[in-house]
């Protein structure tokens, strides 16, 4: 029998549990979340580096990675994340489970404590955030959002999202603005850490070998100040609203000039499609089909037939069921390379698919599927993504999905997928 997920909640606090003896370690994954929001992105992006640089009780980041390894070699890491059209803010801890070890009784219950004073009681002076603390982070920030700016695939990539979706909150680049940074003091940093401790629900997904009533008695225990609250209205209003199917009146054309030898050529499309839908499985083995292997059609006639591209791929946004192309080419090649991605978008709405390309595709993807479903973090944004969409999947049904995906089945996805932007980031010339 397969383990099954259970969810408790109490207040704003949402326990998703899956007892299993798979792993021998216990995995907890932790959001904080809200809607994405361009005035706050950069400064919530920053939280979980400042609430990394220690507690009250564990004043620095070296005594609070060691007060985690004391418990049998705990950890903990946290970062921002962007699902759709949230953001969130991620902890992630993962311990040997009490069942493996001797004399390790007590152990979850130690270490969600520490957890939580993570999240709930990070080092404050004269009642804010460190100053050394933030300037440190607010650098190392900087740094962050630059290194996309000086990796052009990264930075072509998030761009075609930004002119794609400038008037959505999915446009919202996750790590934010650099020129947001310098506006953020002590102050105003810990004035969005407690707006997001207010206002966001606190989901907690724990995956391991565990007794379900102990666990939650120590999480709620842990997390008594967010469960004594309800859930705000603003954090029940992106749930099951990520995705509004739109067909563009017009396609996008931008080019942007930089110090480049190469060019990138990237492409947004919109399908009618996402998570939650029937046919987000054949919308699966449509992007793997179109550039997500070395077999699909982006790589093989770009790149391999045309010899046009040094890379040529397709990646999907599942809860927006946006898919995006991505290219490096010659800047003289543009017109070349953008004809021959759009054939082959054309090709399959035409419904030419070889036999070996589905066949291909369908082994990648279910062996993705394997390989994924070993890791404990799988599941746990698998469950996330069904609050998000309101449709719960599994990796097995998924499978089984994919692999009665027919050529037609692909071929109607295709006739819902249009072409929305087409960016090029090209060289300056002379």
């Amino acid at each position: 029998m397969q383990d099954q997920w259970e969810t408790h909640s109490k207040g704003a606090v949402h326990v998703h549990i899956l007892p299993t003896s798979k792993y021998k370690m216990t995995t907890v994954f932790g959001t904080l979340e809200r809607k994405l929001n361009r005035d706050l992105i950069t400064s919530v992006s920053i939280l979980p580096q400042v609430l990394q640089r220690g507690t009250m009780r564990h004043p620095s980041p070296e005594r609070l990675v060691r007060g985690f390894d004391e418990l049998y070699g705990a950890s903990m890491s946290a970062r921002s994340g962007k699902h759709g059209d949230v953001q969130t803010v991620e902890f992630v801890m993962q311990l040997p489970s009490e069942k493996f070890l001797s004399g390790s009784s007590g152990l979850f219950g130690q270490a969600i404590k520490l957890y939580s004073q993570v999240m709930l009681e990070p080092y404050l002076e004269d009642g804010c955030f460190s100053e050394h603390a933030v300037q440190i982070e607010k650098k190392l920030h900087r740094q962050r959002i630059e290194n996309i700016v000086n990796d052009k695939i990264a930075y072509a990539s998030e761009r075609c999202v930004e002119i794609m979706c400038g008037d959505e909150p999915y446009g919202i680049p996750r790590l934010g603005y650099a020129e947001d940074i310098d506006g953020i003091t002590p102050q105003s940093l810990y004035r969005a850490y407690q707006s997001l401790l207010e206002k966001s629900p606190l989901h907690l997904y724990i995956v391991g070998l565990v007794d379900v009533d102990s666990v939650l008695a120590e999480v709620f225990s842990a997390f008594a100040k967010i469960a004594l609250r309800e859930d705000s209205q603003e954090s029940l209003a992106y749930r099951g609203n990520l995705s509004t199917p739109v067909v563009p009146d017009k396609v996008k054309m931008v080019e942007e000039a930089f110090d480049v030898n190469q060019g990138k050529l990237n492409m947004g499309l919109r399908s009618q499609i996402s998570y939650k839908d029937d046919e987000y499985p054949a919308l699966i083995v449509y992007n793997g089909i179109l550039g997500g292997f070395p077999h699909s059609k982006l790589f093989t006639n770009v790149r391999e037939k045309a010899s046009l591209a040094y890379y040529a791929s397709s990646r999907l946004d599942g809860l927006k069921g946006l898919l995006f192309i991505q290219s490096g080419i010659q800047v003289a090649d543009y017109q070349k390379a953008k004809d021959i991605i759009e054939k082959q978008l054309e090709s399959i709405k035409k419904r030419e698919i070889s036999d070996d390309e589905l066949s291909f595709t369908k082994t990648g993807l279910i062996n993705q599927y394997l390989q994924s479903d070993d890791q404990p973090l799988t599941g746990a944004m698998m469950q996330m993504y069904a609050r998000f969409s309101g449709r719960e999947r599994q990796v097995s049904e998924l499978i089984e999905q994919v692999k009665s995906i027919s050529k037609e089945d692909i071929g109607q996805v295709a006739d819902r997928v249009y072409l929305d932007t087409v960016y090029f980031l090209r060289d300056k010339g002379l």
